[in-house]
This record gives C-alpha cells, structure tokens and sequence, in this order.
C-alpha cells in the first residue's frame, strides 16, 4: 500500500456563492469594529485555518435555512435600518417549540420570530445569553424587525468537552424593548464613530 497525505486547502468558498451584499455598513463591521476597540475580538486559539471554521458555520446555517423554509421560516431580504444593513437568517411565526413555546400575545396573535442560526466550538455549559456578540446580532434583528423574540438553534461541534459529541440546542430569548434600545444606541454611536473617523482619514 502506498497513501499520500496532505492538509487540503479549502479553494471553493460558500461565501462567494452567498448573497450579494448591498453597498454600505453592514452590522457584523459595526459589531466588529466595537469588540475590537474594546478587546473582546480574540483570535480562535488553536484554529489555523479561520476561513474554513467560517466556512463550516455558514454550511450549518445553509442546511438549516433549507430545512426551515420548507417548514416554516423564511429567509428576509437584507434589511437597513439608520444606515445599517442587516441579514437575518429567517423569520417565522413558531409556536411549538415544546418547552420553548411561545404563546400569543394579548391580542392573541403570535409575534414574528427571528430565527438565528449557529456553529461554535465552545462548550455547551455556555448560555448564548453570554454571549456579547450573539445578542448584539440577535437584538438588533429584532428592532429592525420590529419583535422581542429570537430563537437560535445552535450546533455545538464538541458538545460539553466530556464525550458528548455533537450537540444541537435551540434557545427562544424574549428581549424587552429597554435592552433593544440600549443595544441599538451602542450600535448607532458605533456607527458614528466610523464614519467621524473616515472622514478624518479623507
């Protein structure tokens, strides 16, 4: 027997066959730019090839943006709201989400739902509510959407570190409208710094 070995680079990338981005700021610049000022922006230790940990996120949110469109969430046009361009993952009105439910309002309508999707490598031990760039995202699509309730479902590739293996957790987070707002303000001051600083640059 005779094998060869080697690493593979990944040459054909999702992200060239994704949806074409409007021209403008888009939230995941704004988001950045606020982490990295305040050093919340770390490299994934132990990740070389940080194009293909990307790569493996966007084929969970492909998979699952299929199979909830033929179920019952669909996938908005990219949203602008103050200058900034948002591109939620899906929206539906979910009802049965077992434990998870989410009820009608007193009107007894149920509200639309921003349905966020996930791959990470951490453990399972942490809450996505923990998670600073999670809500930043998630919080944002729904005062642009104009809705209190997220639901990510999140595939954790190691699941608790302790034998696991892969798991899949679905997480409804209900916002109130203070938090929405106070999230969008850091947003908007965000946002105004970087365009004071390109124009400074100019």
């Amino acid at each position: 027997m005779d094998i060869v070995i080697e690493d593979y680079k990944w040459i054909e990338t999702l992200f060239e066959d994704s949806e074409p981005r409007e021209e403008g700021l888009h939230l995941s610049e704004v988001i950045t730019s606020l982490m990295t000022r305040a050093g919340m922006m770390k490299k994934m230790a132990k990740f070389d090839d940080l194009e293909l940990t990307a790569e493996i996120g966007l084929l969970w949110e492909r998979a699952l943006s299929k199979i909830m469109r033929e179920k019952y969430a669909v996938r908005p046009p990219q949203i602008r709201l103050d200058g900034i361009w948002m591109s939620p993952d899906g929206l539906s009105h979910v009802e049965d989400l077992g434990s998870l439910s989410i009820g009608p309002d007193p009107q007894g309508e149920v509200p639309v739902v921003v349905e966020e999707y996930k791959t990470t490598w951490q453990s399972t031990k942490r809450s996505p509510s923990d998670n600073f760039k999670y809500m930043m995202q998630v919080k944002a699509y729904c005062k642009a959407i104009g809705t209190n309730v997220a639901v990510m479902r999140i595939f954790y590739v190691m699941g608790d570190y302790k034998g696991s293996g892969p798991i899949c957790r679905v997480a409804r987070i209900k916002f109130t409208d203070e938090e929405l707002d106070q999230n969008w303000d850091m947003l908007l001051k965000e946002k105004e710094r970087m365009e004071s600083e390109c124009k400074t640059e100019e």
